[in-house]
């Protein structure tokens, strides 16, 4: 969805006078306690792509200096290997605490498909590739580069290796799934990867009919190369994440490294958090080919990074893991769009705000039910990328800024941890895990991990199935419960037992 610009303009034909435009702007409301979807993060993909050098990582991972991606798609080998050169990447991506995931293009035992351009992996192969992949698994955990999730197949729906919906439901159900829960635990599979929306659906309703192919994935993914984006609320429900994975710049005819391939990249996330409620985002490339303009993050003229990975960097530096989408007005002007997120112990709320319009806007914002401490925007625009404005001390739950123009900027915004909003957020906090009978039931979370930690400071780690876990006996007393990869200094959960 690109954010549309209007102007008004109030003639008077008896004077022959038009007065000049003017944008009309009404409060863009950010609301806290509605919440959405848990971020997991935001990353890009390096498939085929050359070892990240020093400076790169920095610009790519970096929290302070760079753009903060957070998640990280390597290519699986037909032989479920990794390229050294993305086992280079991996090292950096552990250095900065980067997550990183895994899809196959290809497959091992995979049978060319004569005259169509793809492979096919009959089903007497499934086992083995299922093996292999848990295997891969293993062996980058022994090596300290363990991976998050392997993906079942890269755009199952159009070709590399093709899986009809059903064949990829019994791949995914009957054997990779299991395969992976038994012999490369804690490691999650994405059931899906489409190429696109229209494909999307018909797998997911797929795999939703397919009790074995629902159970064993904790993650759905699309690419966005067609269709638009839509909800679907039985993943959340489910407590199963939704994952978009891959998409570049619908526009490659002609290179665009400014803010006009920017724009049109930040509208599709903007749509994908905020209309298809995804926990994850993705664009597809690092480094660019030759001929495959604005595909990548760094541009093919001067092989540096061009705006789509700064406006990137507006999410993903400041929304970190664990963050959770809020109720925010979504188009308060025209060629403004807004979302908002907090932090689960509530002492930040960051705001997205896409300007589309050729020259600035003034937006106000208010903060119900709570007053920040202080805001600092960070623009990034023609000139900027990231760069901090003067931070303001609040003493009111409105704001009003002006929106340079053809620009993303991040609010951040530090709240009072004494307020009421905050000590609502530490009660629902203490009320939502509960413990009976040696069963820590989490609601509304699916397959994560958790950390239990006692007040002497010894922690146990479990895995959640459908947001429920067997703990065994635990003495009386207060825990707090982690979910790792958040980021927040401040306990995310508060358990008693008694």
């Amino acid at each position: 969805m690109k954010p549309s610009t209007s102007t008004k303009f109030i003639g008077s034909a008896l004077l022959a006078i038009c007065l000049a435009p003017r944008i009309e702007a009404s409060t863009a409301t950010i609301t806290p306690t509605t919440t959405y979807q848990r971020i997991r993060g935001f990353g890009t993909c390096s498939a085929w792509t050359p070892a990240m050098n020093a400076t790169e990582a920095q610009e790519l991972w970096d929290t302070v200096q760079g753009a903060g991606l957070s998640l990280h798609r390597v290519q699986i080998q037909a032989n479920a290997t990794i390229a050294s050169a993305e086992l280079t990447d991996m090292q950096w991506c552990k250095q900065y605490g980067v997550t990183v995931w895994g899809t196959p293009w290809y497959t091992l035992g995979g049978v060319a498909v004569t005259g169509k351009g793809y492979d096919t992996l009959y089903q007497s192969n499934y086992q083995a590739w299922a093996d292999t992949l848990a295997g891969m698994a293993n062996a980058l955990k022994r090596a300290g580069t363990p991976i998050y999730a392997i993906s079942s197949q890269n755009e199952p729906d159009i070709g590399w290796t093709a899986y009809s919906a059903s064949a990829l439901a019994t791949w995914v159900g009957q054997y990779l799934g299991p395969t992976i829960a038994n012999k490369a635990p804690g490691v999650k599979v994405i059931g899906t990867e489409t190429c696109n929306w229209y494909g999307f659906s018909n797998y997911e309703s797929t795999f939703q009919g397919n009790t074995a192919a629902w159970s064993n994935s904790s993650i759905l993914a699309t690419h966005e190369y067609g269709g638009n984006a839509s909800a679907y609320p039985a993943i959340q429900a489910a407590g199963k994440e939704f994952w978009e994975t891959e998409v570049y710049d619908p526009n490659t005819s002609v290179e665009d490294t400014g803010m006009g391939s920017a724009l049109r990249v930040v509208a599709l996330i903007h749509t994908a958090l905020t209309v298809a409620n995804m926990n994850a985002w993705h664009y597809w490339w690092i480094t660019p080919c030759s001929g495959c303009a604005n595909g990548a993050l760094w541009a093919q003229s001067t092989n540096r990074p061009t705006k789509r990975l700064w406006i990137m960097g507006n999410y993903s530096r400041f929304v970190r893991p664990g963050f959770v989408r809020i109720g925010a007005t979504d188009a308060p002007t025209a060629g403004v769009t807004v979302s908002a997120y907090r932090d689960s112990a509530l002492t930040k709320i960051v705001v997205v705000a896409i300007n589309t319009n050729t020259s600035s806007t003034s937006q106000m914002f208010s903060l119900a039910g709570t007053t920040p401490i202080k805001v600092t925007p960070w623009v990034t625009d023609p000139t900027r990328n990231i760069v901090a404005d003067p931070s303001q001390t609040l003493t009111s739950s409105s704001f009003t800024y002006s929106l340079p123009a053809t620009s993303v900027t991040t609010l951040v915004f530090n709240l009072r941890t004494s307020t009421g909003l905050a000590r609502a957020a530490v009660q629902q906090m203490m009320g939502g895990f509960r413990w009976s009978a040696g069963v820590l039931t989490a609601p509304g979370m699916g397959n994560e991990s958790v950390q239990i930690i006692d007040a002497r400071g010894r922690s146990r780690s479990f895995d959640l199935a459908n947001g429920q876990v067997r703990t065994g006996q635990l003495p009386d007393g207060l825990y707090q419960v982690r979910i790792p990869g958040e980021t927040n200094v401040a306990p995310q959960h508060l358990l008693v037992v008694h």
